[in-house]
């Protein structure tokens, strides 16, 4: 008879552990999700959060819905089920669930962002309890696999490119200032025509990813490459900033020996997973320039060519995720690889009042194939490198300061860099006067500034401003 007492109060307690918890209410892990710039007609990416049972004992919400209902932006998923409502959703004692949203605004005609707001609502036995939902909508123009020809493209509103885009043969392709370009996973702007980017400091054109979550901020690789073909002529980027792509550009291609040309001014190109400019028997002027940070060279100039690169800050500390592979230059005459085997006349690698600095003990390399021409020069420059490596080429290097840190501003924190100089810097007052004479675009640096104000010019893109 104990024992069948004993059984009973067993079986009840049981059943009382079972049921649910009369007064217990489901807590959470945000109390607002909240999506940055989503594009519309395009999806965002997918946030969650999760809902806790932190009672011993089971939870039955009775509903979990969309204020908004099927009219809402919003989609959820929660245990598997896409939908605006759903009912009796059990959580098992001490246990959670994820709740998955995202969010599509439809075209609005509006070249303004606008706020979309809902919330969702549980409701557990007549008690509510909501979690916030705010999404900022921004209208786009999106190009999808297009070949474009003559156009201009003006700062009403971004720009998206979806499975890469294409400026045809003979057409040109204008960007002004301010206009903001999104780049999809793997899509690139392709360039046979002409590419002309006329940014401004105070509104660059800006070249990015389009996801715009902060943990993408400074992942490398979201995107391809603003890749110039052998047959373009002209192009002409200035203020512009490049940021997060595979290759920030690609110009010529291994085996076409055509010369494409580009000259690049005043510009940004950082945080790339290969290369910042890649380069095969082209014809660049660059100047006023940061090329910063990669997994492979800043720049790689290859399979010969012709190059200037004045007042350029060339600068590789790596990038997230990945190791470094080469150094932050590299010069040739030749390229091979598993499909090529091919060289070119390098008839000019000129680095005048620039900086190359980086993590690597050896920032340069040089690969002659003792055939074709290799002509290359630093002056007045910064280098980090090897000096005894370097003897036997000695007089390709003047005025070379090397392996002197740049010293630039906040220099602790590489990924918040603006790459101007600190007050202590040696790179200040050490540029050469006469390339300035000899090439009067450059008394500006890359803001605007004047760097021939105190007589003497500093190295690098940014001429330093003094309190």
């Amino acid at each position: 008879m104990i024992n069948l007492i004993i059984a009973c109060l067993a079986l009840t307690c049981n059943r009382e552990m079972l049921d649910p918890d009369p007064n217990a209410l489901p807590s959470f892990s945000a109390d607002t999700i909240t999506f940055d710039t989503v594009f519309t007609s395009i999806g965002s990416a997918t946030l969650s959060f999760k809902v806790y049972n932190r009672s011993n004992r089971p939870l039955i919400i009775n509903s979990i819905e969309l204020a908004g209902g099927e009219a809402s932006f919003f989609h959820l998923n929660i245990d598997g089920e896409a939908l605006p409502y759903i009912s009796n959703v059990e959580v098992a004692p001490d246990d959670s669930l994820f709740v998955f949203i995202a969010v599509t605004i439809d075209p609005n005609n509006s070249n303004n962002p606008v706020v979309i707001r809902d919330s969702i609502v549980f409701n557990t036995r007549g008690k509510l309890q909501d979690i916030k939902l705010m999404a900022f909508g921004q209208d786009i123009h999106l190009i999808d696999g297009q070949i474009i020809h003559n156009t201009v493209w003006e700062n009403d509103k971004p720009y998206l490119i979806y499975n890469s885009m294409a400026v045809d043969t003979g057409h040109t392709l204008t960007i002004q200032a301010g206009t903001q370009i999104f780049f999809h996973r793997n899509s690139s702007l392709i360039v046979w025509g002409t590419l002309l980017v006329d940014g401004t400091a105070e509104e660059p054109v800006i070249f990015q990813n389009d996801r715009l979550e902060e943990f993408y901020r400074i992942i490398p690789g979201q995107w391809g490459t603003i890749y110039i073909d052998p047959i373009s002529r002209g192009n002409r980027i200035n203020h512009a900033v490049i940021s997060n792509a595979i290759a920030g550009i690609q110009i010529g291609y291994p085996s076409d020996y055509l010369i494409p040309e580009l000259e690049i001014s005043n510009s940004k190109i950082f945080n790339v997973s290969f290369a910042g400019i890649y380069a095969f028997g082209a014809e660049i002027n660059c100047y006023n320039t940061v090329i910063a940070n990669s997994a492979g060279p800043a720049v790689a100039l290859l399979r010969g060519g012709d190059y200037r690169f004045h007042h350029c800050t060339i600068i590789n500390n790596g990038v997230p995720g990945a190791s470094r592979s080469m150094p932050a230059v590299v010069l040739s005459n030749t390229f091979k690889n598993s499909e090529s085997d091919v060289s070119g006349d390098l008839l000019r690698a000129e680095f005048s009042n620039s900086i190359i600095y980086g993590s690597y003990p050896h920032e340069i390399q040089l690969i002659h194939n003792q055939t074709d021409l290799f002509n290359f020069r630093f002056s007045h420059c910064i280098l980090k490198a090897v000096q005894d490596s370097l003897s036997d080429i000695s007089g390709n290097f003047a005025s070379v300061k090397f392996n002197e840190d740049p010293s630039f501003v906040n220099d602790s924190n590489r990924y918040h860099l603006d790459y101007s100089l600190d007050t202590l810097s040696p790179a200040k007052n050490s540029g050469d006067v006469q390339l300035l004479i000899t090439y009067p675009y450059l008394e500006e640096d890359i803001t605007g500034s004047f760097r021939n104000s105190d007589g003497m010019p500093d190295l690098g893109a940014y001429e330093r401003k003094e309190d």
